[in-house]
Parts: structure tokens; C-alpha cells; sequence
């Protein structure tokens, strides 16, 4: 019997001691189960940030290269001269929002180079500034009819090309075409500090708003003259005539107050 007792306590012990062992066993998968659940959640928030920071890297990266290569385009135009170079091929180098300012910007210049180049036909129109020749007055004297209608046409075509450079060049036209575009207020405020707060562009559109107005004063001052001295003549006909390739009056009067309208051409 004490035999029996015994082996049934030996039994309980290597029982016990295989319980103890099995849940030792299992604590132990469950720690490693446990670790590699960690360090799976660990990779998944380092792969994500790893992304992140790539993704961050790519955008600001991106705005860093397209912003340099936006200020050297914008250099490039500066740089050359509105009314002899040739604005007309638009290629665009940088992307993104970067290209629509890119584009506007040129477009801006092709445009405004195109009117400039027309306002400068304008004023060195060689018909305007042989109107008071000697040549000029023997083909369409004495009534100069053809002159005079000339004269009316030129001034209001050149008016018109000297308006129009005049509205392109507010800061409400010039801002309305990046905000016909909907970009984001940064974009938009890139743009405007191009044209408006730097000293890349705005010098030159202001130098050139005033010489726009500068030529305008003097070139309707010498329409205005014209007329007035083409006037003169129609109505004195009977009292002038050319001699030898010059023009007579037969009167130191009328003689004296053409040479004085003459010196007056560009005056008001």
C-alpha cells in the first residue's frame, strides 16, 4: 500500500513538473509570438514614415528645382529687349503649378511685345514723318486730302495701341490672368511677387508705362501739329507754291507763321 501511495506521489510530480514545463513553453511562444507582432508594428510605422519622408522630400524637392528653374526663365525675359527680340515660341520648363505661372508670365511678354512692337511702328512711321515735305506737299496739295485723312487714322490707331498697353500693364490685368488659373494662394502670390514686389519685372514695366505715356504726350502733339500746319496751308492755297523744291508764300507774314508752326511739332 505504501508502495502504491508512493508511485501515485512520484506520478503528481513529473505531472506537475510537465504542466509547469508546457506552460513555460507556452509563455515562451507567446513572448516570441508577441515580439514579432511589435517589430511587425515597428517596420509598418518606420516603412510609413519612411514614405513620408519621401513623399515630403519629393514635393519639397520639386518646388525647390522648380523654382529655380523659374527664376531663370524669368531672368532670361528680363533680360532680353521687348521690341527687337521674338517672344513667340512659349516652351515651358518647369511643371506643375510652377508651368502655369511659367506660361502666364509668357504669355504676358508675347503679348505685351507684340503691342509694343506696333506702338513703335507707329512712331517711326515714315509716311508721318514725311507729311510736312516738300515732296508730300506737291503730290497732294493744296487740299491735302489724303494726308489729312491719314493723319486721323494713324492718331486714333496709335491711341488705341497706346491704351492698350497702358490696361495691360495695371495690376489688375495683370493679375487676372494667374487668377483666371484657380491655383492655390501661394502660386498666386509667387506670381504676383514676380511682377509686383520684385525687382525682376516690375522696373521694367514701370519704365516702360512711362515711356508709353511719354511717346503718347509728343506723338499726338505731332498729329495735332500736322493738322494744324496742313490746315494752314489748305486755307492760305492761293497764297503759297514751290519754287525751285522749296515752299514759297508770297507773304513774310505767312511765311513766318508756318516756320513758327514748324518748330512747334512736338509742343502742346
Amino acid at each position: 500500500m505504501a508502495d502504491k501511495n508512493q508511485n501515485n506521489k512520484g506520478k503528481v510530480i513529473i505531472e506537475d513538473k510537465a504542466k509547469k514545463q508546457m506552460e513555460k513553453d507556452n509563455k515562451k511562444e507567446k513572448n516570441v509570438i508577441d515580439n514579432k507582432k511589435v517589430n511587425k508594428v515597428l517596420l509598418t510605422i518606420l516603412l510609413l514614415l519612411a514614405i513620408v519622408v519621401i513623399i515630403i522630400g519629393i514635393l519639397f524637392g520639386g518646388r525647390v528645382i522648380n523654382k529655380a528653374k523659374l527664376d531663370n526663365e524669368i531672368n532670361s525675359l528680363s533680360s532680353k529687349s521687348i521690341e527687337n527680340d521674338d517672344f513667340s515660341n512659349i516652351e515651358i520648363n518647369t511643371s506643375g503649378e510652377y508651368a502655369v505661372i511659367e506660361r502666364c508670365i509668357k504669355e504676358f511678354y508675347n503679348d505685351y511685345s507684340n503691342l509694343k512692337k506696333d506702338f513703335m511702328d507707329k512712331i517711326n512711321d515714315e509716311k508721318i514723318q514725311n507729311i510736312l515735305t516738300v515732296e508730300n506737299y506737291k503730290n497732294d496739295g493744296p487740299e491735302f486730302k489724303e494726308s489729312l485723312e491719314y493723319i486721323a487714322n494713324e492718331k486714333e490707331e496709335f491711341n488705341k495701341v497706346a491704351e492698350d498697353i497702358s490696361n495691360m500693364l495695371t495690376k489688375q490685368s495683370i493679375m487676372e490672368r494667374i487668377e483666371n488659373e484657380n491655383l492655390d494662394t501661394y502660386y498666386t502670390n509667387l506670381y504676383a511677387n514676380y511682377f509686383l514686389n520684385g525687382d525682376t519685372l516690375i522696373e521694367d514695366l514701370q519704365k516702360s508705362y512711362q515711356d508709353v505715356n511719354d511717346a503718347k504726350v509728343l506723338m499726338n502733339n505731332l498729329y495735332n501739329n500736322e493738322t494744324k500746319i496742313l490746315n494752314f496751308l489748305v486755307n492760305n492755297k492761293d497764297n503759297w507754291e514751290i519754287l525751285n523744291d522749296k515752299l514759297t508764300f508770297n507773304s513774310a507774314t505767312l511765311s513766318a507763321e508756318y516756320n513758327t508752326l514748324k518748330t512747334q511739332l512736338y509742343a502742346e
